[in-house]
């Protein structure tokens, strides 16, 4: 810098420094005014629905399930009842509940050598009794939802109400399940799914002989559901082994959420672990090979989807294509090589079928972004806003810096 023998020259200096360090502190202002922030740009806005939080959370509102109440060997709830016996574990009267309109769907559940273990417990969504090495696991949920799983062989007699019509058996040895039985009551269809072991069909009457480590699961078409195909197509996939898990979700309130979950094949496990209004995180694992398909489904107010591009979904970090073939993404057997991708089903809520090429420490992110709020921080013509700004800062240096040395 030269000097002047008047000081001047020191005297600009400082000037010029001055004016830099304002144009630094103006450079944010003019970006912010003209450029969205990265910040407001990429979280999603919030949900407005924290009225609706806070009220005490009533599950049944959500359509996906709902709560049991257990007294005295009868087991009430929104979606299902039945009377049970804990003397020996037998289950009888299985009525599927639409508004006023009950349907039979099971006579009895008779396990053999059931010896009770540590009692009947509800939690939530969900009836559990313990039996030596068996498990009963009833769902209040709208296809009436019922698990047995033992750890040793036994035989579990069956009773079909004598309104029962077409009743089938179909075997598949080797395969996951082994074996379904499929029949109406009037117009309701209905599924006993046996993943190892085998069935004996003798007019309503079903003798079900589970294996070592087996699962007996039955499962409904929702009574005077709107959209039975939908209904059948997925509970066809079950029987057919392309469905292993189910994870319905709902948020509550400071960061909780009530869930009713179950796996459809022994050797799969997936848990939620976080649910909030417009963001999910859940875990799938399992050392089966192959891939399958996990269902998601979540209230309306956790997750909404009313446009396409809403959704996101991601496994392992890696966003999933969505297809808008579910029949294809429920039914076609995993090619070599086969991509991840997802559906979105046409049942109450937000139901996402996601196919996983794998099983094997899958970590799952479903987000629900409101429209409009995913804007990236620098879009097209963002660019264009930033040299504006530097422009409008330069001039305003420009101007400052001729002042200064005038």
């Amino acid at each position: 810098m030269p000097e002047r023998q008047d000081g001047t020259g020191v005297g600009a200096f400082l000037a010029k420094a001055a004016a830099a360090l304002t144009v630094l502190s103006l450079l944010p202002v003019a970006v912010s005014v003209l450029v969205p922030s990265q910040a407001s740009a990429v979280r999603p806005l919030p949900f407005d629905v924290q009225a609706e939080r806070s009220r005490e959370y009533a599950p049944q509102a959500s359509g996906l399930f709902a709560s049991f109440s257990y007294d005295r060997g009868h087991v009430l709830g929104t979606y299902v009842q039945f009377a049970y016996d804990a003397t020996n574990g037998t289950i009888r009267s299985v009525l599927g509940l639409a508004g006023e309109m009950p349907v039979l769907f099971v006579g009895s559940l008779a396990i053999e050598g059931f010896a009770p273990a540590r009692g009947e417990e509800t939690v939530g969504s969900t009836f559990e009794a313990q039996g030596y090495l068996v498990t009963i696991t009833a769902h209040d949920d709208p296809t009436a939802l019922l698990e047995i799983r033992t750890n040793i062989a036994r035989t579990v007699a069956i009773e079909l109400p004598a309104s029962a019509t077409n009743v089938s058996l179909l075997a598949a040895t080797g395969s996951w399940p082994a074996a379904t039985v499929s029949f109406t009551v009037g117009e309701e269809q209905a599924r006993f799914l046996l993943g190892s072991g085998s069935f004996s069909v003798s007019g309503t009457r079903l003798v079900a002989k589970m294996a070592a480590s087996d699962l007996l699961v039955f499962k409904s078409v929702p009574p005077l559901a709107a959209n039975r195909d939908e209904w059948r197509l997925v509970l066809d996939a079950i029987a057919a082994g392309h469905i292993v898990a189910e994870l319905a979700l709902v948020a509550t309130s400071d960061g909780q959420w009530a869930q009713n979950t179950v796996q459809y094949r022994i050797g799969v496990a997936a848990w939620a672990l976080a649910v909030e209004p417009g963001k999910a995180s859940i875990q799938v694992d399992s050392l089966l090979p192959g891939g399958a398909v996990v269902l998601l489904a979540f209230d309306s107010a956790t997750m909404p989807f009313k446009t396409d591009g809403q959704l996101t979904v991601r496994a392992n970090g890696f966003e999933v294509n969505r297809t808008d073939n579910s029949l294809l993404l429920l039914f076609t057997r995993e090619v070599a090589g086969s991509a991840a991708r997802y559906a979105v089903l046409s049942f109450p809520g937000t139901v996402v079928a996601l196919y996983l090429p794998s099983l094997a420490a899958i970590s799952i992110e479903v987000e629900s972004v409101p429209p409009g709020a995913a804007l990236a921080a620098f879009e097209p013509g963002s660019d264009l806003a930033m040299i504006a700004a530097l422009a409008v800062v330069s001039a305003a240096a420009a101007r400052m810096l001729r002042r200064r040395e005038e």
